[in-house]
């Protein structure tokens, strides 16, 4: 027989997984809210933000909607989580980042870091299907809270045609 052990305990045994999604799930919400000043979300030790913007393109220029971008920064360490988005009918997207650890950026000296920012066509689970994928390395400026990042600006081109679009 298993001793029972009191509620508080479970609770308790389950932070860890509580906070490993808080941090995970926090970068998704983060696309809805871009524009304007980095906000205070009082997650851990939230400093600052970043933003990346841009497109994602055919061979031909044409934009491409509907295709899955991710940002993620060079090194885990930096304190971002990894972050994805879906691309507009026109092929744009735009996605902020929050900080959650590390100190935000000394006042008038500039926090840089490289961003990767990938784009794929989504395939359907067995489709069998190659995946098309692409991605950037891009550098991008760190703006504490309170502040409006400058966003950088990429663009990716994709060889899809608009046939294979979802």
């Amino acid at each position: 027989m298993t001793p029972e052990l009191p509620d508080r305990v479970h609770i308790f045994a389950a932070l860890p997984l509580i906070a490993a999604l808080a941090v995970a799930c926090s970068g998704l919400t983060n696309t809805d809210d871009a524009g304007g000043a980095c906000r205070q979300t009082y997650e851990f030790s939230n400093s600052g933000c970043l933003e990346v913007r841009g497109q994602v393109v055919s061979t031909i220029g044409r934009g491409l909607g509907g295709m899955l971008v991710s940002v993620r920064p060079l090194r885990t360490s930096w304190g971002f989580p990894t972050t994805f988005a879906t691309t507009d009918t026109s092929g744009r997207f735009r996605i902020r980042l929050t900080r959650m650890v590390g100190s935000p950026p000394s006042a008038g000296t500039p926090d840089t870091l490289s961003c990767y920012v990938s784009a794929s066509q989504p395939v359907a689970p067995g489709s069998g299907a190659a995946v098309v994928r692409d991605s950037v390395l891009t550098v991008v400026t760190v703006a504490p809270v309170g502040a409006t990042p400058v966003p950088a600006e990429v663009r990716i081109t994709l060889p899809v045609t608009a046939t294979a679009q979802r």
